[in-house]
């Protein structure tokens, strides 16, 4: 009886605390992809795009590092923006619990 008189019962909070833990999660994600993506198109800069750098991808001596640091950069570009709305989503659903 309790329960009915607090309004709230306790899977509704911990879905909501879920929702938000979520909604965090996927937040931090897109700001975390962002200097992530910084990051990358900085060492791309620095150590592909140079003569050396071109020379180095033309021979193998980069191992393929600079194909591998572009691929990752792309799929960090592709998931940031679908991860902010989810986090937006999550937070917007676990004030509908609430």
């Amino acid at each position: 009886m309790a329960e009915k008189d607090s309004g709230t019962s306790f899977a509704s909070m911990f879905v909501g605390t879920l929702g938000f833990t979520i909604s965090i999660l996927c937040i931090l994600g897109f700001f975390v992809s962002n200097f992530a993506i910084d990051y990358i198109d900085q060492r791309i800069e620095e150590d592909c795009e140079t003569e050396q750098g071109q020379v180095a991808q033309v021979v193998g001596a980069d191992e393929g590092q600079c194909d591998e640091g572009s691929s990752i950069r792309d799929f960090l570009a592709l998931i940031r923006y679908p991860l902010l709305i989810a986090g937006i989503i999550f937070a917007l659903l676990a004030l509908q619990v609430f």
